[in-house]
């Protein structure tokens, strides 16, 4: 008669406050990893391609391009759209692609790419967002007098209001169409403004000091519900006419740039023609 085989010998079982530990380790390791992924997406460019014709662009600061959208039809207009501080992403090109079916010509403009290829100055940027335009109206076949827009989202928002304030902007300027700027912005990019802090110090300027240079310029600015990091309260410094326009309910990016965001960005738009006959605001 043969004896019954041993048990496999598995060893004592944990106790619970090492599981404990080890559970809590586990957690630990996998929270550092999503939040180096998160500092990593702030400050890694996103390289998303967009789909837009690439138009050559001859700066003083040194070559560059702008991205070119357009509808079927013979545009109303011109549009420059400034990326967020991680490049031309899904955003810029909801953006540009709804526009162009609006039948406007549209320029996309890489903040990231900018910043990462050179030093600047606000009149430098300036004379890059005008180059951008009339490389826009050349490709577009559009007459000196097509109007134009300067727009876009958070650092670029910042910036289009930055290149507007400046005299080399053009003749035909419409307006500024701004998503979620923030208070303050930089001439540049460095790794504290990709992580969120509040840019100081040399090159830097606040939305606020761009105000007396904006007498003549109708601004739309939008403000997501669910922001904390935008800033609307330099609009009482502007004499020129200017709308805050809330997006309820979304986040920074306006709901990925959704259908309520764009249908005011239209809106928008056709008031700023309106504003730019309109009697200027009392002092």
């Amino acid at each position: 008669m043969t004896a019954d085989p041993s048990p496999l010998t598995t060893g004592p079982a944990p106790s619970k406050p090492r599981l404990r530990r080890r559970i809590l380790l586990i957690l630990l390791l996998i929270l550092l990893a999503l939040l180096v992924k998160f500092i990593l997406h702030l400050l890694l460019p996103r390289n998303y391609a967009g789909s837009g014709e690439t138009l050559p662009l001859k700066l003083d600061s040194g070559d560059f391009s702008t991205l070119y959208y357009s509808g079927t039809e013979a545009p109303l207009g011109i549009v420059i759209v400034g990326t967020g501080d991680g490049g031309w992403s899904y955003w810029e090109e909801r953006v540009a692609k709804h526009l162009a079916g609006k039948n406007y010509a549209v320029g996309g403009w890489d903040c990231r790419k900018f910043a990462d290829t050179r030093s600047f100055n606000q009149s430098q940027l300036a004379a890059a967002w005008t180059a951008a335009a009339a490389a826009v109206r050349e490709r577009a076949g559009l007459p000196e007098d097509a109007p134009v827009w300067y727009g876009g989202w958070s650092t670029g928002a910042e910036w289009a209001a930055a290149a507007a304030a400046d005299p080399a902007r053009p003749d035909s300027f419409a307006g500024l169409l701004l998503a979620a700027p923030g208070e303050r912005s930089r001439y540049g990019l460095t790794k504290g403004d990709l992580l969120g802090l509040n840019p100081t110090g040399p090159g830097t300027f606040a939305l606020a000091d761009l105000a007396p240079q904006l007498t003549d310029v109708p601004v739309a600015q939008f403000s997501a519900g669910l922001d904390p990091l935008d800033d609307a309260t330099w609009l009482e410094q502007l004499k020129s006419p200017h709308r805050l326009i809330p997006i309820s309910g979304v986040l920074h990016d306006m709901d990925g740039a959704g259908g309520k965001f764009l249908a005011e960005w239209d809106r928008a738009m056709e008031w700023t023609l309106s504003a730019r006959t309109a009697p200027p605001l009392p002092p």
